[in-house]
């Protein structure tokens, strides 16, 4: 072999090792990448994400375990339907990527697709499509009773013969012990009972609004989660104050159906309690303005209202609002807010308020005129037009004039 060939076989070797090593390298974290949030803390206040739900679908009157896949699942995670057709018996964390729940299908239920909601203790709430189709729950398989087979029992060989002995002489009976008295067995302490609701507020909403609702009862626990009959009704976050007070963030659809429903609170151990909550309809007075239209507000603090919006400089900016930062405007007995990341940047007293108008440049868009001339420019966080006009007609309702 000649010194060109012998330098030519060199480079193929080492060729075929950096080839391997890329190779090795890139198996490896692949391999990290799946592991990935298994082992990591996530906080209660991460926003969990869904990937997958396994089974997808069931039928009337199923009962079934169902293993959601995704990520940012914190301790205290749970499962909740918005729909009466699917009610969440129980649900488990398994690991920050995986949550597993008991459902039970109503036997009434019709075919459709409902939404299951995954939230944190302190997060929002993610959603993913479940599907309800026609049919009937199969019939569990009836279990076969096994018997052992008999064995054959080994015959006892006869004892032998023993020898006879006299008889002892009886030993005189000594007198009776008396009873040793019995030990006071100490009182079992009473388990704590179910969740108790003695009050919520406000106790009906109409269409639209996005609200904090105040619930007050007994035996509240931390992980304690709240769901509605009326799937018109989102609960977006859930926060455990004390084992007397609970604060849920809910949204109301614009089109959600008016009337009474039910609301249950349900602890860790599934213990529940059921209570009524109504959605009032379109045309309806807002429980929290005066009837009288001479009269001051008096929209209660524990009926404070908050919506999601962007604070815009002017109606041309709605258009350049991809990544910028969503705030609430909240609205309290006396003044109007809007903060952004737990910080008030703009108050707004209801009595300084002249006009409150949807934009003729961007109908997405609404702005809060002063009576000192002072203008202030929103959007509302869906982006929508009709969501914007909804908005201005609930935050007209609280002005303490027409």
């Amino acid at each position: 072999m000649t010194h060109r060939d012998s330098s030519l076989e060199k480079i193929r070797s080492i060729s075929r090792l950096l080839l391997a090593s890329l190779l090795l390298c890139g198996a490896a974290a692949s391999s990290l990448g799946a592991a990935g949030q298994t082992d990591s803390e996530v906080s209660p206040d991460a926003t969990p994400q869904i990937q997958q739900i396994t089974p997808g679908q069931a039928v009337p009157g199923a009962h079934l375990t169902v293993v959601i896949q995704g990520s940012n699942f914190s301790a205290g995670a749970y499962v909740s339907s918005i729909s009466a057709a699917i009610h969440v018996d129980s649900s488990k964390r398994v690991s920050a990527t995986q949550l597993e729940a008991q459902l039970i299908v109503s036997p009434s239920a019709q075919a459709s697709t409902v939404s299951l909601l995954v939230s944190n203790p302190a997060s929002r709430a993610a959603e993913a499509a479940f599907k309800v189709v026609a049919g009937e729950a199969p019939a569990p398989p009836a279990k076969e009773t096994v018997e052992p087979p008999k064995t054959a029992t080994p015959s006892t060989p006869p004892a032998p013969e023993q020898e006879v002995k006299p008889p002892t002489p009886a030993t005189p009976t000594a007198p009776p012990t008396p009873p040793t008295p019995a030990a006071p067995t100490p009182a079992t302490p009473a388990a704590p009972g179910g969740p108790e609701v003695t009050a919520v507020a406000p106790s009906r909403v109409s269409p639209g609004f996005d609200v904090d609702l105040k619930i007050t009862g007994k035996n509240l626990a931390q992980g304690t989660k709240v769901s509605f009959a009326n799937p018109g009704i989102r609960v977006m976050s859930t926060s455990f104050t004390s084992s007397t007070d609970l604060t849920v963030h809910i949204k109301v659809a614009s089109d959600a159906a008016a009337g009474t429903a039910s609301m249950f609170v349900i602890n860790p151990d599934d213990r529940e309690v059921e209570t009524s909550f109504e959605v009032t309809g379109k045309g309806a007075a807002d429980p929290a303005k005066p009837s009288s239209p001479a009269a001051p507000s008096t929209l209660s603090p524990a009926a404070t209202q908050s919506y999601e919006t962007f604070h815009l400089g002017s109606p041309a900016e709605f258009f350049e609002t991809h990544g910028k930062l969503k705030g609430s405007l909240v609205v309290s007995a006396e003044n109007i807010t809007y903060a952004e990341g737990g910080k008030t940047l703009i108050t707004m007293p209801l009595s300084d308020i002249k006009e409150i108008k949807t934009s003729s440049i961007a109908t997405a868009t609404f702005h809060i005129t002063l009576t000192s001339g002072k203008t202030y420019h929103f959007a509302p966080g869906s982006g929508k037009p009709s969501d914007a006009r909804q908005m201005v007609d609930s935050l007209r309702k609280v002005l303490p004039h027409p």
